[in-house]
C-alpha cells in the first residue's frame, strides 16, 4: 500500500476511497487518436469525430414529415364509400389480400439491418459493409 492512502473497513461502515482519485483521472483525460487503419482514414475519422455532437442533446431525424399523410378522423364521413370494408381482406366482400402493395421479394434482413446501423452511426466501417451490399445487389 501507497504512503498515504486513505483505507477503508468493510462491512456496513465501509466507504469508498477511490472517489477522488477516479474523478482525478476523469478530469485529466485527454482524446486518444485511433491508431492503424488504411491510409488516409485517420483524416477521415478525425473529421467524423469533430463533426459529432457530444452535447447528448436531441437526435435529428432525417425521415419525411409525417404531415405529409392526410388524416381522417376516426368519425370523419368515408372516402371511399363504394368500397367494402372488408377489402384487402381474405374474407368478406371486396378485393382480397392481393390488391395490397406488400413486397415482392423477401427483404435481405442482414442488408436491411446494416444500412440501418450506418443511418444511425455513419461510420466509414459500416458505409463499406453497405456499399459492399449494394455491389452484391443486396
Amino acid at each position: 500500500m501507497a504512503e498515504g492512502m486513505r483505507v477503508s473497513g468493510v462491512g456496513k461502515g465501509a466507504r469508498r476511497t477511490d472517489l477522488d482519485r477516479a474523478a482525478k483521472v476523469q478530469r485529466q483525460a485527454k482524446v486518444q487518436n485511433a491508431v492503424g487503419g488504411q491510409y488516409g482514414e485517420r483524416a477521415e475519422l478525425t473529421q467524423l469525430a469533430q463533426g459529432a455532437s457530444m452535447s447528448g442533446g436531441p437526435m435529428t431525424s432525417t425521415a419525411p414529415a409525417a404531415a405529409s399523410i392526410p388524416t381522417v378522423g376516426i368519425f370523419d364521413r368515408t372516402t371511399r364509400p363504394n368500397e367494402p370494408i372488408t377489402a384487402g381482406v381474405d374474407a368478406g366482400e371486396g378485393p382480397g389480400s392481393e390488391v395490397l402493395m406488400t413486397p415482392v421479394d423477401e427483404p435481405d434482413q442482414l442488408a436491411t439491418f446494416a444500412r440501418a446501423m450506418y443511418m444511425a452511426n455513419p461510420t466509414p466501417q459500416l458505409r463499406r459493409i453497405v456499399e459492399a451490399f449494394e455491389e452484391e445487389g443486396r
